[in-house]
């Protein structure tokens, strides 16, 4: 308790290392959470650092881990905990034959493989999706048009005839000169008609758009699609509906085509629908093709389930293995190299734990079989203001990190988190006793 009441006395050093063995000197320094680097290269640019390159690098791996998290998540996968963090920390970073460059070299090698791999799936998937949706569409196309065609047609056409009988008994003596031969009349009666799929969404404005471009010269059906089609690109289900719109003229044939395209719907080309075996044979073909067309969707699905389900069980360690590189790297960027091969860092350092440093320092020498010794050495005074550093526990970690939202004490100066320990709780039941 006497340790947190003031903060750890620091000592400034001075770090020389091997360019080579830097890495892992700092990997094990790391780990020892004693020591804090001062920045030699305030002059630098971060583009301008030693170790930029190996910067981007990570950052690229990590925008293909974020890749590989987001396509787990559309199958719903859990990421695996492989282990604690301190667990991780105690693993070696790399061994005697590797370094931290061919470290990052392997890790990209293998994530560039799974990155080309998936997208390379995601690519079918779109395509297979959208071809699947368009053997949907048409199927549903053909099915309501010629339940139309079997079934509101006919009534129509008796609704006009019987309308158009009593008008023509009624003007039968004065108009009868103007009657043309009843073949043409049939023939003027033909109209030509667009079939498609809309989102069901822009069903009313898709309406009201075609109503006020031909002035209401058209006649327009709909009919719902009960099974929402997937977007091939965002993977969502929407609705969608079936039109079909009677026109008589070429110019509202050219202005529908433009609706069409503006409301993104599909139009279909479909046969005469009074040649009922050309209808059903087209939908017995469509329909061949539509179980051909789920079946390679369904294949292509498990394969990249299988595949991101792989990925989900590597993901976190890959993670923290990118952001410890990445944390190497921007630490040795602030480091000096005042010599050819060597490097020169200086930092504060816990005075109880300048053995531990030095130790580590030479270890790390000594596993990469380095004839150039290191050096871990105290640099004259004066020295720049020293951090606050408290030794905290599971306990009183809280209350520390209570009182430094505040503001962080001062080097050796009295840590007002040991009263707050003691005061905070009763001061906060007290505050749920004013509520009676």
């Amino acid at each position: 308790m006497s340790r947190w009441f003031r903060s750890e006395p620091m000592e400034y050093v001075s770090l020389i290392v091997n360019d080579d063995a830097a890495h892992d000197c700092l990997a094990d320094l790391g780990k020892l959470s004693v020591i804090q680097f001062t920045d030699l290269n305030p002059d630098l640019t971060p583009f301008q650092r030693r170790y930029v390159g190996y910067v981007r690098r990570c950052d690229e791996l990590e925008r293909k881990l974020r890749f590989f998290s987001h396509e787990c998540d559309k199958f719903e996968l859990t990421i695996d905990s492989v282990a604690n963090v301190d667990e991780f920390l105690a693993t070696p970073v790399t061994s005697k034959q590797d370094s931290g460059a061919q470290l990052l070299e392997s890790l990209e090698v293998e994530l560039e493989g799974y990155e080309s791999q998936l997208r390379e799936l995601n690519s079918y998937s779109e395509k297979l999706t959208t071809e699947y949706n368009e053997k949907v569409e048409l199927q549903e196309v053909l099915e309501k048009a010629r339940r139309f065609f079997m079934t509101d047609a006919p009534r129509l056409a008796v609704s006009e005839l019987t309308t158009g009988g009593q008008q023509s008994r009624r003007g039968e003596g004065r108009n009868e000169s103007l009657i043309e031969p009843e073949g043409n009349s049939d023939m003027d009666m033909r109209f030509s008609s667009i079939t498609g799929v809309v989102a069901s969404d822009e069903r009313v404005r898709f309406e009201r758009m075609i109503f006020r471009a031909t002035r209401g010269n058209c006649f327009v059906r709909f009919a719902e699609i009960k099974q929402p089609i997937t977007d091939p690109r965002s993977g969502e289900l929407v609705e969608k509906s079936v039109f079909i719109v009677f026109y008589k003229s070429l110019a509202i044939e050219s202005k529908l085509k433009k609706i069409c395209d503006a409301f993104s719907a599909h139009r279909y080309s479909l046969p005469d629908m009074d040649d009922a075996p050309a209808v059903d044979r087209m939908l017995t073909e469509n329909a061949q093709e539509l179980v051909d067309s789920r079946t390679v969707l369904l294949k292509n699905q498990d394969t990249r389930y299988r595949l991101c389900q792989m990925l989900a069980k590597h993901i976190e360690k890959w993670t923290w293995t990118v952001l410890r590189e990445k944390t190497i790297y921007h630490t040795l960027n602030m480091f000096k190299a005042d010599v050819s091969g060597m490097l020169r860092g200086e930092g504060w350092i816990i005075s109880e734990s300048v053995g531990r440093v030095r130790e580590a320092v030479n270890k790390a020498h000594a596993n990469m079989d380095m004839a150039m010794p290191s050096l871990v050495e105290q640099v004259p005074k004066p020295w720049p203001t020293p951090p606050t550093h408290f030794h905290v526990n599971k306990f009183t970690s809280g209350y520390q990190e209570f009182v430094n939202t505040y503001g962080i004490p001062r080097y050796r100066e009295a840590n007002p988190a040991l009263f707050t320990a003691g005061t905070f709780p009763f001061l906060f039941g007290v505050m749920y006793g004013d509520i009676g």
